[in-house]
């Protein structure tokens, strides 16, 4: 406990920087974005189907995640996300401003993808990897509860501000989010561990044993060839497609059954609290356990819930119950990626690894959410859609017991 301590003391302000930049980030749309649903709708005449289609955009991150990670490995985190951040503001306004155009819709979703990217998890978790080992599950639950916390406290701002000032004052909103909010923080507080030494003067020897921390593991095509890689790839896989499906329609599928508009936006934020309490326990836990069982139960936890909302009709309990097993397990898919990475495959191809296994959330995000919009247009319901996810979930939680022993790293020797 007392190692834990001493890396959260030394390591604390990267906590906090890393967590309001990515809370301020590209992974805030995953979470208010079923906010913007209904207002479009009825601004612009679109389907719900059709405007689930701007997240087929997730699939530009393709692309974007391998380069994106070789470049956080080479060049650091700060200055790639310094600029990501200044990017995702400006494609933000360019929606609030935007034609009443599907094309221009759908092109500046890639857009919020592509230039966005640098502001999602992989850099900034890289960051505070290089901080903490003992406490890594801990540090990375805390780091990524700023998305979860971000949105609570955004969701009833942005539900007033939509309800006010319609979909255009929401896109405005969350480029101020990242101009006034995120860049700040970041210039001022975030730093890989190596580079802060570096920076501040620190001897030899202390700079260079963080830098071995960073060096030990396997290269990205090393980790490619192994099982593992592809196991957690799938259960991501599995697990985003089903938690983006749900998130992206929660809004339209409380006030279907019943709810109204603004209790929807309470539960939206719930979802959020519950995220953030999700990631912290998982990373509490991995931190103690073998990690791929707190991590199994956190993903098969929304099955249940997603039974809930199927059967629930809008009464208030079963709601509130549902949004919380499903936020339970949406904080602890991202803090299984981070942690696992870093755990099974090492810091030295951090970003890149990261990035990959980016690949199969980038493939999730699309499936999910068009799978649910064309479903619900096709039956009319959200019933069928509910029920895939569900299962989903299921076989995501038992992938992730598949993973095995940690290895163990040999720490690379110095150069005389």
């Amino acid at each position: 406990m007392s190692e834990v301590r001493d890396e959260f003391r030394r390591g604390w302000r990267v906590v906090l920087a890393a967590g309001v930049g990515v809370g301020c980030g590209i992974s805030l749309q995953q979470y208010v974005g079923s906010l913007f649903v209904k207002a479009l709708q009825a601004d612009l005449g679109w389907t719900r189907g059709q405007i689930a289609q701007a997240q087929g955009a997730a699939l530009a991150a393709l692309f974007v995640a391998p380069v994106l990670g070789w470049l956080i490995d080479k060049v650091g985190v700060r200055p790639v996300a310094m600029v990501s951040i200044g990017l995702l503001a400006a494609v933000y306004a360019m929606l609030a401003a935007m034609p009443p155009s599907l094309g221009a819709f759908y092109g500046l979703f890639a857009l919020l993808v592509i230039l966005g990217s640098g502001t999602g998890p992989i850099g900034y978790t890289r960051a505070v990897n290089t901080w903490f080992e003992k406490g890594r599950g801990l540090s990375l639950g805390l780091t990524l509860t700023g998305v979860s916390l971000v949105a609570a406290l955004s969701a009833p701002l942005l539900n007033f501000v939509i309800t006010h000032h319609g979909w255009r004052g929401g896109y405005a909103t969350l480029a101020g989010l990242s101009l006034l909010v995120a860049l700040p923080t970041v210039f001022l507080a975030l730093w890989e561990r190596p580079r802060w030494l570096a920076r501040k003067g620190a001897a030899e020897g202390e700079i260079a044993a963080a830098r071995q921390v960073s060096q030990v593991g396997l290269t990205a095509g090393q980790a490619l060839k192994t099982g593992r890689f592809w196991i957690l790839a799938l259960a991501i896989l599995l697990a985003t497609a089903g938690l983006t499906g749900v998130i992206s329609q929660l809004q339209p599928i409380l006030t279907d059954q019943g709810l109204d508009a603004q209790a929807a936006g309470w539960l939206v934020a719930l979802l959020a609290v519950s995220v953030a309490l999700g990631r912290i326990v998982v990373g509490w836990a991995v931190d103690r356990f073998w990690a791929p069982i707190p991590a199994a139960i956190a993903l098969v936890l929304p099955a249940l819930g997603v039974g809930l909302l199927a059967i629930g009709h809008g009464q208030w309990p079963l709601a509130v119950l549902a949004v919380l097993l499903i936020g339970a397990a949406q904080g602890g898919e991202v803090d299984v990626a981070a942690f696992f990475v870093a755990r099974y495959f090492g810091m030295r191809s951090y970003g890149a690894v990261y990035a990959l296994i980016g690949v199969a959330i980038s493939l999730g995000v699309p499936i999910g959410a068009i799978g649910i919009g064309a479903l619900y247009d096709h039956d009319g319901g959200y019933g069928r859609a509910l029920a895939i996810a569900a299962a989903g979930f299921i076989a995501s939680g038992a992938l992730i017991l598949l993973m095995g022993r940690y290895p163990q790293w040999e720490t690379p020797k110095q150069k005389p």
